[in-house]
């Protein structure tokens, strides 16, 4: 007699349920990527990870574990790990007054409204500063101290209304200059500080100017939205580079310009996710890393309840019931994000040069929010 054994799909075991490359394709084709990598980790491990598209359309190059892609906004959460090492070292006060960190001479750095409310890392690492991303303030070749110290700034240029630290508003300026203080406490470009402080202690390869990669050509060349190039590989690569730090300039290299390959943004946030723990490697603290995801309202003069801790967001729109961290980077047709729960140990990393940036919902890209729900039911979900 026959006998035909019937397995419910709910008792199927796992492999056969397994995630399948098909449906990440079919996200990416969906959001019009050009190219990206989506990578996910879990409880230490990288579990899932998948290239997709192409470095360089023209070339027809693809998109490779080795293509280094441009971080956009993601940057300025891993600036700010390079910056808690310095706190930690005792070679940086959060709350100390930006002009004692980056003048010579010394100033007191203040909003011209506010003279008297010292400006802080730990108000721009908030975005609770005022600072006002206006060209008129922070355009080319603009210095730091003719817009942050009071009495040079006669014109009331560069900053908002609002009393510093009583009010959350996003700044990509005021988030950049987190990497003027790097440089301005370690004497060193920002490349070779967040190597000394953060990448090669992890073992990653990462750099804020991409010709000093290893494999330079290896980078994307980005997109637009729409599809369009923005900048290609060959014009980013024939930039100069000035080996000399500049704090009273640089702060346009760390809100948006790390360049990185997928993996090894998604062991950044494996390191965060594990509470400053990576590979059996103390990198930060565990209070350092507790301090960098929670709220500041109520420290250093800060009275706002920013959704950010230092300079990573509690994200409570991913998940139902239930706050992840991370940082979403858009610049153009770029997306990148990094999220991590130390929770249930998920790590979720994405990068692109180009896709549908303009599809979101409550403020996150849908290629994100869907790629993130997909991860999370294959690995995180109970």
């Amino acid at each position: 007699m026959l006998v035909l054994l019937v397995i419910l799909p709910s008792l199927w075991p796992k492999a056969a349920l397994a995630l399948s490359d098909a449906e990440v394709d079919a996200l990416f084709r969906k959001r019009k990527t050009v190219g990206g990598m989506v990578v996910a980790a879990k409880d230490g491990e990288i579990v899932y990870s998948r290239c997709y598209g192409y470095a360089d359309k023209r070339a027809k190059e693809d998109v490779t574990s080795d293509t280094y892609f441009k971080l956009a906004s993601v940057s300025k959460l891993v600036t700010a790990a390079a910056a808690m090492r310095l706190v930690e070292d005792g070679r940086l006060d959060l709350d100390e007054n930006l002009g004692h960190i980056l003048g010579e001479p010394s100033y007191e750095a203040a909003s011209p409204r506010y003279p008297d409310v010292g400006l802080t890392c730990r108000m721009l690492m908030t975005h609770t500063a005022a600072i006002r991303d206006n060209s008129e303030a922070y355009g080319k070749n603009a210095k730091l101290s003719e817009v942050l110290n009071p009495a040079l700034n006669k014109n009331k240029i560069g900053f908002l209304k609002a009393k510093p630290g009583t009010a959350y508003k996003y700044s990509n300026y005021g988030a950049g200059m987190v990497g003027c203080v790097i440089e301005a406490v370690t004497g060193l470009r920002l490349t070779a500080a967040a190597r000394e402080l953060l990448f090669d202690p992890m073992g990653i390869e990462a750099a804020y100017t991409p010709s000093l990669l290893t494999n330079p050509e290896r980078i994307v060349t980005t997109y637009k939205a729409g599809g369009g190039a923005h900048i290609t590989r060959s014009y980013r690569l024939k930039q100069p580079y000035r080996a000399e730090p500049d704090p009273e300039q640089d702060f346009r290299e760390s809100y948006g310009g790390l360049w990185i390959r997928g993996e090894d943004l998604c062991k950044i946030g494996m390191m965060l996710c594990d509470l400053g723990e990576y590979g059996g490697k103390r990198i930060l603290s565990e209070d350092t890393v507790r301090e960098m995801i929670s709220s500041q309202q109520g420290k250093g003069n800060i009275t706002a309840d920013s959704p950010y801790g230092l300079n990573v967001e509690r994200v409570r729109n991913l998940v139902d019931g239930k706050t992840v961290y991370g940082h979403q980077g858009l610049a153009n047709g770029v997306l990148c994000s990094l999220y991590f729960d130390p929770e249930t140990r998920f790590v979720f990393a994405l990068v692109t040069n180009g896709c549908n940036v303009n599809a979101k919902k409550d403020r996150i890209c849908l290629l994100s929010r869907d790629l993130f729900g997909l991860l999370w039911d294959e690995y995180a979900a109970p």
